[in-house]
């Protein structure tokens, strides 16, 4: 999991897919069979991002996302456990990043 802290830009999302995703993707699907998605927001949509997702060369399949699909995201059925994890956590996490090694 990349955490991310505020609001990013398309570029800085650019940056991420390139230099945390897709070196990420790689490790874990060696054979180029590994697929990324994301929604449909605004920076995920932006010209600079399907720009990049179209390059031959990143050899990142990109999962394109319908419209008003909410079944289709992958984090619904995480949340619960996670929230189990850090309640179940004594005592609780006290900074940000005492919560992501916790999950």
């Amino acid at each position: 999991m990349i955490t991310l802290q505020g609001h990013i830009k398309a570029k800085d999302y650019v940056n991420i897919l390139a230099n945390q995703v897709h070196p990420m993707v790689q490790t874990l699907f060696p054979n180029g069979d590994g697929v990324f998605q994301d929604d449909k927001s605004p920076v995920h949509t932006a010209h600079i991002v399907e720009d990049w997702f179209s390059e031959p060369e990143d050899e990142l399949s990109h999962l394109p996302w319908p419209p008003q699909s909410p079944d289709l995201n992958i984090f619904e059925p995480l949340w619960s456990t996670l929230e189990r994890k850090v309640r179940d956590r004594y005592p609780p996490p006290s900074s940000l990043s005492e919560l992501a090694t916790i999950l």
